[in-house]
């Protein structure tokens, strides 16, 4: 499930915006319902940065689009939480396009059994 507007792929995090894509995956992680973050079925979504990336998070810098790929515990209706996703993402940037891609969806059993959220990792 993919939604909002079409990201600008493929750029690089400039230096001066290195924190962003830490903010936004911290934002994001935070929520009840994020299991964990997910680059999506080729692990394109992500930050590059010098020495590292953030996977999960495609920013490109302040006032630019961002997406974000996650794996999802059935808490409620996806897009409430897609909606309030977008919400914490938009308080760390501003009022930028931003595409939240649920990438699974796992349910309190898969979260409870041994290896967790991370059973279903790619």
């Amino acid at each position: 499930m993919t939604e909002s507007a079409p990201g600008d792929r493929g750029r690089k995090t400039p230096e001066g915006d290195e924190q962003l894509a830490d903010r936004i995956a911290e934002a994001v992680r935070t929520h009840p319902a994020v299991a964990r973050l997910d680059g999506g079925v080729h692990g394109t979504i992500a930050a590059y940065l010098p020495g590292r990336q953030v996977t999960g998070v495609r920013a490109s810098g302040a006032g630019e689009p961002v997406e974000v790929g996650v794996v999802l515990r059935m808490t409620g209706p996806l897009p409430e939480i897609v909606a309030a996703l977008r919400q914490r993402v938009l308080a760390v940037t501003g009022p930028v396009p931003v595409d939240i891609t649920v990438v699974d969806v796992i349910t309190a059993e898969e979260a409870d059994a041994p290896g967790g959220s991370e059973a279903h990792g790619r």
